[in-house]
């Protein structure tokens, strides 16, 4: 199965987060990024959505979430 991640090019954080919330409602959701600081502990949550590809980037071994966001948009197509 392939799902549309809406890619972070030329967004901000905050307004990629609350995108790939939405894009990914179908398949489970997705809490509220609240603190900028604490990315990687949000994006963990993205490892529970069964519907994504077992490969997933670990957001821990990333320092910028945008190299993150780019990598996690690659392996959910």
């Amino acid at each position: 199965m392939s799902i549309r991640l809406t890619l972070p090019t030329g967004m901000e954080l905050r307004d990629w987060a609350d995108q790939v919330a939405l894009d990914l409602d179908p398949y489970g959701t997705i809490g509220k990024l609240d603190n900028e600081e604490r990315w990687q502990d949000w994006a963990v949550q993205f490892l529970n959505i069964s519907t994504l590809k077992d490969n997933l980037p670990i957001p821990y071994f990333f320092s910028d979430w945008r190299e993150w966001a780019e990598r996690l948009c690659q392996v959910a197509r």
